[in-house]
């Protein structure tokens, strides 16, 4: 496993020599400010997002975007995290390849509601645009089942444990799944074959209803609820925390391994072009992933570099 540390600009990717199964990026967002945090040791961190115009910002932005998509391999995954403008309006500056590749946009509610309202609605959400190239990898991820519908669904019981109902027949005729099981009949058939429902029979795998057969699902067997694209069990980091932010801009490590985990696979390669404080390559060293990042800030690649350092000593490259 190779986790490489590049002290260069985003503009650079193109002498990065390596192809990628997913790019996250999390650039600055052209908020026309400066983003700092003084450490208790007086060291003050952080980096410049001002601009000549949101214009140029944007350019600039689609000019990154359409570098990382060349680093892409034929078949993989983009993640693009900003605030709602910037990804809205960059989709229009994109080459248009890049453009028919949006998949979906993930809400990522970054924090709690906000009591100084006064004037509008409150900004509590960032936007994640995910990119599809080819087919790539993809592995569903879960959470947990919420209590008050595992209470009501979990609600049958046998010798293996409580399990929920699931629907056996049909919503529309299909060509083979008409058939009589049992005595039950069902107007449009059934989703399974004869053989199959034969076979979850003899797994005692069906709950015989008054008019229905259903499909028993335990809740020991339940991975919980695939995640959609509303993302609002990750919570922001504060400096309060053990996990605490070392970086103005600090994502959660959570974010990191959903992402990786779920779009990138074992051994594959991750490019992040703006390292911040290393979440990215945090994320990608734990999941046993490669990871090329870089940053054009001296003081992110310190960060970066001794937070991989206290995890392990992989095959680590810091190249200025």
């Amino acid at each position: 496993m190779t986790i490489e540390i590049l002290q260069q600009s985003a503009e650079q990717m193109y002498t990065i020599d390596q192809t990628f199964d997913l790019v996250y990026m999390d650039p600055p967002f052209g908020l026309q400010r400066d983003f700092k945090m003084l450490e208790q040791d007086g060291e003050e961190k952080g980096f410049s997002d001002n601009w000549e115009s949101f214009d140029d910002y944007i350019l600039w932005y689609a000019g990154i975007i359409n570098q990382a998509w060349d680093k892409l391999k034929k078949n993989a995954w983009m993640y693009l995290h900003n605030n709602f403008i910037g990804n809205a309006l960059v989709l229009s500056h994109v080459k248009p390849e890049i453009r028919d590749a949006f998949y979906t946009n993930i809400s990522w509610k970054r924090s709690g509601p906000k009591n100084n309202i006064k004037n509008g609605w409150g900004n509590i959400v960032d936007s994640i645009l995910v990119l599809r190239k080819g087919n790539p990898y993809f592995q569903v991820e879960y959470t947990d089942l919420d209590s008050k519908y595992e209470k009501n669904s979990f609600q049958n019981k046998d010798e293996k444990g409580y399990y929920a109902l699931a629907k056996t027949t049909g919503e529309k005729s299909r060509p083979g799944r008409i058939f009589d099981y049992k005595g039950y009949k069902p107007d449009y058939g059934w989703r399974v074959s004869e053989d199959m429902l034969k076979e979850m029979d003899s797994c005692n795998l069906l709950h015989f209803g008054k008019n229905i057969i259903y499909k028993k699902i335990y809740l020991e067997d339940n991975k919980g609820v695939p995640v959609q694209n509303l993302w609002d069990d990750v919570y922001f980091i504060s400096r309060s925390e053990s996990n605490k932010r070392k970086y103005p801009t600090q994502k959660p490590l959570k974010l990191l391994e959903r992402i990786i985990k779920s779009s990138c696979p074992e051994d594959g390669w991750v490019l992040d072009p703006f390292a911040g404080s290393g979440t990215t390559a945090i994320a990608a060293q734990l999941l046993g992933r490669n990871c090329i990042t870089c940053d054009i800030n001296p003081q992110s690649i310190q960060l970066v570099t001794k937070a991989i350092q206290e995890i392990s000593n992989p095959l680590l490259s810091v190249l200025n």
